[in-house]
């Protein structure tokens, strides 16, 4: 018998409330799956370990050159990084 059928005849020997509870536990399961998937290394992670073996800071400076394009960054790259919703009181 393979685990399938196992888990069927177990399941229909079940209450229904019990039944339900297998259900849930089954969805639990699933999702649990689908946000490991989404949370798995990225390359920005693994370069974030790579890093953390520099460990003074003249070499993370050379690290940060080499891994940021600095000729691309303008006045306009910070233009709308600050919070501008009303009630913020901004000291000029």
């Amino acid at each position: 018998m393979t685990i399938e059928q196992t888990v069927l005849q177990t399941f229909r020997e079940l209450p229904p409330d019990k039944q339900q509870e297998v259900l849930d536990f089954i969805q639990f399961l699933k999702y649990k799956l689908s946000v490991e998937k989404t949370f798995s290394i990225s390359e920005h992670q693994k370069r974030l370990r790579e890093s953390k073996n520099i460990t003074d800071f003249w070499s993370a400076l050379q690290d940060f050159r080499q891994r940021v394009d600095l000729e691309s960054i303008d006045d306009d790259t910070f233009e709308n990084l600050r919070d501008k919703s009303p009630g913020r009181e901004v000291n000029l």
